[in-house]
């Protein structure tokens, strides 16, 4: 069965790619993918490093695995940090986190449960406290919300807010879309090519990327959803169906207006938004765990 617009994913790991490197780093699984031009349009992905780190369900892992993956979540996010500003990460390192989403839907509030969790620092660094004598990064952390919600783009937030702040990386956090329902809310995604939010839903907004704000962005998300017409579409492909009459492309049509998310999604967003805080504050100095 041919690629259609019916199967649809945010997650790089999940697109027709060659040349991934995989590695194994304390027990979590990890694979980076760089997409170019020259292979902007096999991967169908815009330019950029993606980098997916695989986790088991939420619900059986122990204290040492989940300190395991923050542990290679932080040091993924600190390198690709240092890698896109040109310099390592210190107490002069500005950061502005954005959590992405709306946090009256659960499967997309990932990204303003992460901001909540975050430990913001902008205001306290500089003043001889503690944060000075750990050396952290200064932090700062805004939600702006989505369109329906503001009647104001994210991105104009984000960039409003930057010229305030001057921010030498922007970490925007969001809720993805996956293909597989196996990858809902185990699989971790870095990117420093942006993000578009809402486009796993099809509902694209103005993309938060270095090219649109003149900053390093670096996109850090889970999928917690999938649409109904992509399962439907991976099932019959896997039953061998390839030819699509009017009634199945009726099926898929009407499959694109609904989206799957796991029974206990308000849980594992909880979880998912601990995991992704911790990360972000191990990184840039503010980890008292």
């Amino acid at each position: 069965m041919p690629e259609s617009g019916y199967a649809r994913t945010d997650l790089a790991c999940e697109s027709p790619s060659r040349g991934v490197e995989e590695y194994e780093k304390d027990g979590v699984r990890v694979s980076v993918l760089t997409v170019t031009r020259e292979n902007e349009a096999e991967t169908g992905r815009a330019p950029g490093t993606y980098v997916t780190v695989d986790s088991s369900d939420l619900s059986l892992l122990d204290d040492g695995k989940v300190e395991a993956l923050t542990a290679v979540l932080s040091s993924e996010l600190r390198r690709m940090t240092e890698r896109v500003t040109g310099q390592k990460i210190g107490k002069k390192t500005k950061v502005l986190v954005c959590g992405l989403g709306n946090r009256f839907i659960t499967p997309d509030a990932l990204g303003p449960q992460t901001a909540d969790k975050v430990t913001v620092t902008r205001h306290v660094v500089g003043t001889g406290g503690v944060f000075d004598a750990l050396g952290c990064s200064s932090v700062s952390a805004i939600q702006p919300g989505v369109l329906g919600q503001t009647g104001i783009e994210a991105s104009d937030m984000i960039r409003g807010t930057a010229e305030k702040t001057h921010p030498d990386v922007i970490v925007a956090v969001d809720a993805l879309a996956a293909r597989s329902c196996a990858r809902l809310t185990k699989t971790f995604q870095l990117s420093d090519a942006g993000i578009a939010p809402g486009s796993g839903i099809g509902n694209r907004r103005t993309a938060i990327s270095e090219k649109v704000l003149g900053i390093p962005v670096i996109a850090l998300g889970v999928p917690t959803v999938v649409d109904s017409s992509t399962l439907v579409y991976d099932a019959l492909a896997e039953a061998g169906i390839s030819e699509i009459g009017d009634a199945l492309r009726n099926v898929l049509e009407n499959g694109k207006k609904f989206f799957v998310s796991p029974k206990d999604s308000d849980v594992l967003i909880r979880e998912l938004s601990g995991i992704l805080a911790a990360a972000i504050d191990r990184t840039f100095g503010a980890d008292f765990s």
